[in-house]
Order: structure tokens, then C-alpha cells, then sequence
């Protein structure tokens, strides 16, 4: 009887944890462990310089994009836009990452990026330095196409930075803007 009583308290333990724990929504997928970046040098839209440095000491949901893009960039910033307006920390930041600089001149994202909301940054700078922090956080990107008609093919996932400037985990598309919300929330 007492083993019973023992199974039937560890069980309702472990509802009652689970049950106060976080949701983590079906679209974010984290990593094992948090991923350390490499130094980095880039420009916000107010062609200031911006560091590794710029994403300690607050969450921030990373978006690898541009400018120019006809559909899935637009698409993702208002749902990003949608979650912020009910995340609660004060401290969450919103970068999106330009992966076309010959386009995207700091006067260009500026423009670009208050259109959605004016507490977002956009972040670019050379080809090189986007390419070796793309890798950092699984995100794929190329240029396709000639002349100035050219798109960028680029991976539509939201990386989600901690506190510590570690790459933590990404959120996938269909973005769910209400779960991405209340997981960060809880975080």
C-alpha cells in the first residue's frame, strides 16, 4: 500500500511540474545546448557599429532577411510585430539581419524597419561577416539572379538569443505569434 501511495505522489508530482511549466510551442526548436558567437562587426540602421557585444543582456529574436524581399520578410516582421506587442519583458529586442548590404544602406533599413515598429533594429554589413554569423545560427542565404532584379533565397526561421548573446534555439514558419508570445513570457 505504501508503494502505491509513493507511485501515486511521484506521478502527481511530475502533473503538477509539467503542468506549471512553460509551453514550448510546436514551431520552436531548441538547441542542446546554448551555442557561444563568434565576434562580429556590423551597422544598425543609425550606421552605428554593432557587436556580439549588442545582444548581451537581453533576449532577442534574430530575423535573417532584406529589404527588397517580396514576401517572406514583410510576412515575418508583422508576425513578429503581432508577439512583441503581448511580450511583457521589457528587455526583448528585434533584429532583422540584412543579408543584401549592396541594397540595404543604413538610411534603406531604417526606413524599412520603423515601418513595421521603430523599437526594431536592422543590422547589416560586409557579405563576409553575414556569412560567418548566418552559418553560427543555421541560416542559409544567396543571391540569385542578375542585375538589379536579383532576389536573395534566404532560411525563413526566427533565432531566439539569450542573455548571454547565445544562440539558444529558432522559432520554424508557420509562425504562431500568441505561443511565440507566451513562451518568451515565460522564459
Amino acid at each position: 500500500m505504501r508503494q502505491l501511495v509513493g507511485i501515486v505522489l511521484v506521478l502527481f508530482s511530475a502533473f503538477i511540474i509539467s503542468a506549471c511549466s512553460p509551453s514550448m510551442p510546436e514551431s520552436y526548436q531548441p538547441l542542446p545546448k546554448p551555442v557561444t558567437l563568434s565576434p562580429f562587426s556590423l551597422y544598425d540602421q543609425n550606421a552605428q557599429t554593432i557587436t556580439q557585444d549588442s545582444l548581451k543582456g537581453h533576449w532577442s529574436l534574430v530575423f535573417f532577411g532584406y529589404t527588397y524581399c517580396p514576401d517572406v520578410c514583410p510576412t515575418t516582421l508583422a508576425e513578429i510585430n503581432r508577439a512583441a506587442k503581448h511580450i511583457t519583458k521589457d528587455d526583448l529586442q528585434v533584429v532583422l539581419v540584412s543579408v543584401d548590404p549592396a541594397r540595404d544602406s543604413a538610411k534603406q533599413l531604417k526606413g524599412y524597419i520603423e515601418y513595421f515598429n521603430p523599437k526594431f533594429q536592422a543590422w547589416s554589413g560586409e557579405v563576409a561577416v553575414l556569412e560567418d554569423l548566418a552559418r553560427q545560427m543555421h541560416i542559409f542565404f544567396q543571391k540569385t539572379g542578375e542585375d538589379e532584379a536579383y532576389l536573395m533565397d534566404h532560411s525563413s526561421q526566427v533565432v531566439l538569443v539569450n542573455p548571454k548573446g547565445e544562440y539558444q534555439g529558432y522559432f520554424t514558419a508557420p509562425l504562431n505569434p500568441d505561443d511565440m508570445a507566451a513562451y518568451i513570457n515565460s522564459l
